[in-house]
C-alpha cells in the first residue's frame, strides 16, 4: 500500500520506493530506509503535505504521484 493510503495515527513498516529519484534518495539519506517503522501524524487536504514520525524524527513532505512510498500497515492489538 502507498503511504498516502494510511489513516492518521497508523503505524507501518516502510517496504521500499517505486523509483530511484533525487526525492527518494534524499529520504533515504535522512534515515527513511526500508524496515523503518513510521507513524502517520498528519495529512493535509487536497493531496497536500503529510507528516510522519520515525524514531526521534518528524518529517513533512509532499508525496509525489510518481514516487510512491510503499508500506505495510502494522495492526496493533
Amino acid at each position: 500500500m502507498n503511504i498516502c493510503d494510511l489513516a492518521v495515527g497508523t503505524e507501518a513498516i516502510l517496504e521500499g520506493f517505486s523509483t530511484d529519484s533525487p526525492f527518494t534518495r534524499r529520504l533515504q539519506e535522512m534515515g527513511l530506509i526500508p524496515g523503518t517503522i513510521i507513524r502517520l501524524i498528519r495529512k493535509s487536504p487536497f493531496k497536500g503535505p503529510i507528516e510522519i514520525a520515525f524514531g526521534y524524527t518528524r518529517m513533512a513532505f509532499r508525496p509525489y504521484s510518481e514516487d510512491k512510498i510503499f508500506v505495510t500497515e502494522l495492526f496493533n492489538k
